[in-house]
């Protein structure tokens, strides 16, 4: 064994779970630094026949980077920025390494673009989250309503197949084999990030709704204004966010623990639900859109005085944190049931449905958990209809029975022709819990995708299908 791989040992234990709680095992780790040394380690775990499992920040939620034995790679020291370019067009360019995190990242645009004023317009909330991380599991954020899709904004990667291979790949088709796939055909090692200038005004407002009702009709009456194109004149909605009753609750219970929103005022109890509005554009663009939807705001219940609206990044950035808080604290919830049972884990959908208005839908759900005694809570993005149903069992027993309610609500949402699996990835528990529910479509592609880039069958194991050895698939 080489001195990169690490027998495994209780000094790593953290290394075998992430925020989904679920945990796994494994018998090795490695920290490469580089390319090169990355290249060694894969070679030498091929060579003994040992499953390799990709690790970024850990910050998943469906245990795609939890290993099932064999070696971890973690690619949190491949780290570095390096190179960036001024594009004749106002772009940019930024050249870097998977491991750098979204806040690095954040920083290290500024700095070599301040002039500019340029940045990558990928949002996700968890700012600890890697870009390798991303980029794998297609990721999106909260202004993907405005800017669209993340691979959008990734020109070429490096990456390292399960044959050992290092392609540099631009094309579309060659990047889809490994944006969003989880890790089953190889190791990303750079990407190329594509930065656009940032908007010249930006605006948070978050609403607050005595009723639910109120809360999601107001996210349908806001369709109109949904952008129909990423820049312009004007002012354009980047982000409409929800968040029920029960989450905001939750999130005000644990508010004083958590640093980066505990100066912010007091979410007023009973409230049924909140709307957070992003707007990216000029000032008077911006002011004028807001005043309309103030006005709309109202319509639908929300106190206009009550509402929390903020100008500039750094103010902003502590809504964001607000809406982060969301998932935040349904990961603390589980961890705090997993001490009473160890097999339970995070639950939560990411499914988009079609056809039906947000609160119907909304509804639709609300009767569910109830014919089937679960308690859970809602948020996500509604004007994509993109909402996160996550339950809180406080069992084992009413965590089996939200799986099956899963699998109820995959079934429907295909049937509908929604789509079951969005942004976070299915990972090794959707992967089990989906099983059956997944369109055939999508498990020949995984295989299609396996055959071309690990015919062994050696990467990621377990993620997005479980037939995941060798003359199984």
């Amino acid at each position: 064994m080489g001195q990169s791989i690490i027998p495994m040992s209780k000094v790593y234990q953290e290394y075998l779970v992430d925020e989904s709680k679920y945990t796994g095992e494994a018998e090795s780790i490695s920290f490469p630094e580089t390319e090169e040394e990355l290249l060694e380690i894969l070679k030498e775990v091929r060579e003994a026949g040992v499953p390799v499992t990709i690790q970024g920040g850990k910050t998943g939620i469906t245990g795609g980077s939890v290993p099932e034995g064999g070696h971890i790679l973690n690619l949190s020291r491949m780290n570095r920025v390096k190179d960036s370019w001024l594009c004749e067009d106002g772009t940019g360019r930024i050249v870097v390494e998977p491991g750098l995190n979204l806040m690095e990242l954040q920083k290290e645009s500024f700095a070599r673009f301040r002039k500019e004023a340029l940045y990558w317009p990928v949002t996700p909330t968890e700012t600890s989250a890697t870009v390798g991380g991303v980029a794998a599991t297609g990721a999106q954020g909260i202004t993907r309503l405005l800017y669209g899709d993340s691979r959008a904004y990734i020109e070429k990667i490096r990456a390292v197949d399960g044959r050992g291979r290092v392609l540099e790949l631009a094309e579309p088709e060659a990047l889809d084999a490994f944006l969003g796939k989880e890790g089953i055909t190889g190791v990303i090692t750079e990407l190329t990030l594509i930065l656009i200038p940032c908007p010249e005004e930006l605006w948070g407002i978050l609403f607050f709704f005595g009723e639910e009702r109120g809360a999601l009709k107001f996210i349908e009456a806001m369709e109109p204004f949904v952008p129909r194109e990423k820049s312009g004149e004007g002012a354009r909605i980047a982000s409409a966010e929800y968040l029920d009753g029960e989450i905001l609750a939750m999130i005000e219970a644990r508010k004083s623990t958590m640093s980066r929103i505990r100066e912010l005022p007091e979410v007023t109890p009973g409230t049924g639900g909140a709307v957070y509005v992003e707007l990216h554009g000029s000032e008077d663009g911006i002011e004028e859109i807001a005043g309309v939807l103030m006005e709309l705001a109202a319509e639908y219940g929300s106190d206009p005085d009550t509402a929390w609206a903020v100008s500039g990044s750094g103010e902003v950035e502590k809504l964001h944190a607000f809406r982060h808080a969301a998932p935040e604290t349904c990961n603390l919830f589980i961890e705090e049931a997993r001490q009473k049972d160890p097999r339970i884990t995070k639950l939560g959908t990411d499914m988009q449905t079609k056809g039906s208005g947000l609160w119907e839908q909304v509804s639709g759900y609300r009767k569910d958990l109830e014919a089937a005694k679960l308690e859970g809570c809602i948020f996500g993005h509604g004007l994509e209809g993109h909402l996160h149903i996550n339950l809180l069992p406080d069992s084992y027993e009413s965590y089996e029975a939200g799986i099956r309610l899963f699998r109820t609500w995959a079934e429907r949402v295909r049937a509908e022709s929604g789509t079951v699996l969005m942004e976070h990835g299915a990972g090794k528990l959707k992967s089990r819990i989906y099983r059956d529910c997944l369109a055939e479509a999508y498990r020949e592609e995984n295989r299609r995708l396996k055959d071309a880039y690990d015919p062994e069958r050696r990467l990621n194991q377990g993620n997005r299908f479980t037939a995941e050895k060798a003359g199984e698939a």
